[in-house]
C-alpha cells in the first residue's frame, strides 16, 4: 500500500496536514525523509530517526457498551456515494471484524495501497467489514473515490459539524498521523491492531489472508481505552502541527487558501508593467 520509488523507497501522506513521508528500506535504524506540502507542492523537508517508536495509550475518548458502533461512526452509515445512509447498527452486525480505512483519493500511497485491500475485502468479506474513513474535502472528489470502493464509509467531514467533529475524534482517539491507516477493531468494539496496512501489504497470497484473519482474531482483544497506540516518531514540531490539524480539521481551508493566495502573488511578483514575465 505503500508507493514504491525505483530506489525501493516508500511514500505516506501526513493525516490531516497532507504531509508526504518516504522511508528507505527497513533497517535496525530505519531513517525518515517528510515532506511538508501546502496545497499539494512541496514547501520543505524534514529529517528524523525513526528506530524507536513510542506507544501512547488511549485516554478518555473511547466509546462503551452496545452503542459503540452509533459512538464511533455515526447514527448513519453510507452504503454508496449520493445517498443519505443507512442505520449503523444493522450494517455492522454479526461476528466480522471492523477494519477501518483512513484514505483520500488526494493521496497518492492510499490510491496504491486501496487495490490491494480491496482484493484482500474481496477475498475475505464473510471475515471483515471495511468502514472508509475519508480526508476528502468536497463531495465530487470523494463520490469518486468511494464509489470504486465495495465497503462501507463514515459521513465524511465536510457534509457539517457533527461529522467533522466525529472525525476528528476519530482520528485523535486512533492517534492517526498519517494515511493510509488500517485499525482493527473485533466485533464487539475491542481494538485488535493499529497495523492493519502493513499487515494486508504482507498477505500476499490467499494462503496468507487466510492466516492473517486468523491471527487477527487470535489475538486478545482490548478495550479500546485500554489499547496501546503505535506512533511514528515524526514527532517534535511537525507532530504537533499534524495534531493541531487533526483536531482542527477546518484550519487545512484556512492553509490551503494562504497558499494560493501565496502563489498567486508570486505569478503576480514575476511580471513587468507591461504584464510580461521578466
Amino acid at each position: 500500500g505503500e508507493m514504491k520509488t525505483a530506489r525501493g523507497r516508500t511514500t505516506r501522506t501526513k493525516y490531516g496536514s497532507r504531509t508526504q513521508t518516504e522511508n528507505g528500506p527497513q533497517s535496525a535504524s530505519r531513517r525518515r525523509t517528510s515532506t511538508t506540502v501546502g496545497s499539494r507542492e512541496a514547501r520543505g523537508t524534514h529529517t528524523s530517526t525513526n528506530a524507536h517508536r513510542p506507544n501512547l495509550p488511549i485516554r478518555g475518548m473511547a466509546p462503551s457498551g452496545s452503542d459503540w458502533k452509533v459512538e464511533l461512526f455515526g447514527p448513519k452509515i453510507l452504503t454508496k456515494p449520493g445517498t443519505t445512509g443507512m442505520p449503523t447498527p444493522s450494517m455492522l452486525k454479526g461476528e466480522k471484524l471492523v477494519v477501518l480505512y483512513f484514505s483520500a483519493s488526494w493521496c497518492p500511497p492510499c490510491r496504491t495501497f486501496s487495490p490491494k485491500l480491496i482484493e484482500f475485502y474481496n477475498n475475505r468479506k464473510d471475515d471483515i467489514e471495511v468502514v472508509f474513513v475519508s480526508s476528502d474535502r468536497d463531495d465530487s472528489s470523494f463520490g469518486t473515490y468511494f464509489g470504486k470502493m465495495p465497503w462501507l464509509a463514515m459521513v465524511p467531514s465536510f457534509v457539517n459539524k457533527e461529522a467533522r467533529d466525529r472525525q476528528g475524534k476519530l482520528a485523535e482517539m486512533f492517534k492517526i498521523q498519517g494515511i493510509p491507516s488500517v485499525i482493527v477493531l473485533d466485533h464487539e468494539g475491542k481494538f485488535v491492531t493499529s497495523d492493519g496496512r502493513n499487515d494486508v501489504m504482507k498477505a500476499t497470497s490467499d494462503e496468507k489472508q487466510r492466516e492473517l484473519v486468523r491471527s487477527w482474531r487470535s489475538k486478545e482483544a482490548v478495550p479500546i481505552e485500554d489499547a496501546v497506540m503505535t506512533q511514528n516518531s515524526g514527532g517534535g514540531l511537525i507532530g504537533k502541527v499534524v495534531m493541531m490539524f487533526l483536531r482542527n480539521p477546518a484550519w487545512i481551508f484556512g492553509l490551503i487558501y494562504l497558499s494560493k493566495k501565496l502563489f498567486k502573488y508570486i505569478e503576480e511578483f514575476g511580471e513587468d508593467d507591461d504584464g510580461k514575465e521578466l
